[in-house]
């Protein structure tokens, strides 16, 4: 079933969103480091980063040992969290609470953004606004690195607020990508990598479906921002 929506419908949905995530954080911790060998592929040390989204630190604790890294997320426990993860690594991050449709900082400062599974939770008109947010942001020929889930996933499905938006029961928002719309979303960046991820995993006994969507994009010099794709 999918529901009608409006704008003031959107509104409400993303403030719940935020209730939501802030709900999520209080329970949820990573265990791990992620891996970020295909960002220091790429980025020079000593790199401006923000790394929008970042949850309890699981991106920020590695990145703060090769670059001057910031990180931003609407919890204000997750960063709580990622702080006190990193001080116990004797680390150091610069830290806000904020939204990436939102992002209380100065325009073309950062050398690359790092967005990894986040942009799946915006709406429509929130996934527009945050890469306008981010390109903003850049310095020109900056990078963003990019993860998304896809729409072939086995998680696909739920209450639909918009096409292949879903809101789940706890009141977060998931929505799954096609290649084409990652194209259409980062109009104005050149697409260093785009990557269709699809893996077989077994579960209970049963074959499914794991679909992910990763890219390296750089924003384009204004010189240059007529002939990009």
């Amino acid at each position: 079933m999918k529901l009608q929506v409006t704008g003031h419908n959107i509104e409400l949905i993303e403030k719940e969103h935020i209730f939501a995530w802030e709900k999520e954080y209080r329970h949820l911790q990573w265990g791990c480091a992620g891996s970020i060998s295909h960002i220091t592929e790429r980025l020079p040390k000593e790199s401006r980063v923000l790394d929008v989204g970042c949850g309890c630190g699981r991106h920020l604790l590695p990145l703060s040992s090769s670059y001057s890294t910031t990180g931003i997320d609407i919890s204000f426990t997750a960063l709580t969290r990622a702080k006190d993860y990193l001080e116990k690594q004797n680390r150091k991050a610069d830290y806000a609470t904020a939204s990436l449709t939102h992002l209380p900082l100065k325009g073309e400062t950062f050398d690359a953004v790092i967005c990894l599974g986040v942009l799946q939770h915006l709406t429509e008109p929130g996934r527009y606004t945050a890469v306008s947010e981010m390109k903003r942001i850049l310095k020109s020929n900056g990078l963003v690195f990019f993860e998304v889930f896809g729409s072939q996933d086995m998680r696909f499905g739920g209450e639909e607020v918009e096409e292949r938006t879903f809101v789940r029961q706890h009141g977060i928002l998931y929505h799954y990508f096609t290649l084409e719309e990652v194209r259409t979303l980062f109009t104005g960046f050149e697409f260093l990598e785009l990557k269709d991820n699809i893996m077989e995993r077994n579960y209970m006994g049963k074959k499914h479906m794991r679909h992910m969507i990763s890219a390296v994009m750089r924003r384009a010099s204004e010189k240059d921002a007529n002939v990009v794709q």
